[in-house]
């Protein structure tokens, strides 16, 4: 269903897919918009929300250099060119949004997974080998300590320098128009004027 889609492009806007809560649906459709607080991040996640503002924070961080945060949004809104990828639950909304190519940030999901589990990401092949050669000179078995524990600064900084891969495909997708693949995308609010689909699940 979504790789059709995808491919739908309209004066270089894109169809994307995300779930999300009835709250979210009760503030877009009071307030005719929605972003994301810390405070939401701290409610999804409970005990381990710090681990993941870790993750969160740098993507603030670099993601507002692509795409200016509005003032109003402190973290990032999930979509997906894929449908499939959304996972949509019992009770949330499934939206469907045509939204223009420069208010959104493109990246592999894989990518992205890599670096909520606080893992190098590579430019490629070669770069994982020889990175994964200095961990075992370390011998270091478990990778997220390098981020965790304050035992390896140096190492700390590369695998921080690594999540900048994160966007090498994003000016490229916005130059062309086109996406090829699978991405996940990120945006830093949710227009009601953007919804073009709504079905709760």
């Amino acid at each position: 269903m979504g790789g059709k889609e995808r491919m739908d492009y309209k004066n270089n806007r894109i169809i994307l897919y995300t779930a999300q809560s009835s709250e979210v649906m009760d503030t877009i459709n009071e307030k005719g918009i929605n972003h994301v607080k810390k405070k939401h991040i701290k409610r999804k996640y409970e005990d381990v929300a710090s681990i993941f503002l870790k993750s969160y924070n740098w993507f603030v961080g670099r993601a507002e250099d692509l795409v200016p945060k509005p003032n109003e949004s402190e973290y990032p809104i999930w979509a997906f060119t894929d449908i499939k990828y959304t996972g949509a639950n019992n009770g949330s909304f499934l939206i469907t949004l045509e939204v223009p190519f420069s208010k959104a940030i493109f990246f592999r999901i894989d990518d992205w997974n890599r670096i909520l589990n606080l893992r190098y990401l590579p430019k490629d092949d070669e770069d994982e080998n020889r990175y994964y050669r200095k961990l075992r000179d370390y011998n270091i078995t478990d990778e997220t300590d390098i981020i965790m524990k304050p035992f390896y600064p140096q190492l700390k900084s590369e695998v921080k320098r690594s999540w900048d891969n994160l966007f090498r495909f994003d000016e490229t997708i916005k130059e062309n128009c086109k996406v090829t693949e699978a991405f996940q995308v990120s945006l830093w609010e949710i227009r009601k004027d953007w919804i073009i689909n709504l079905k709760k699940v």
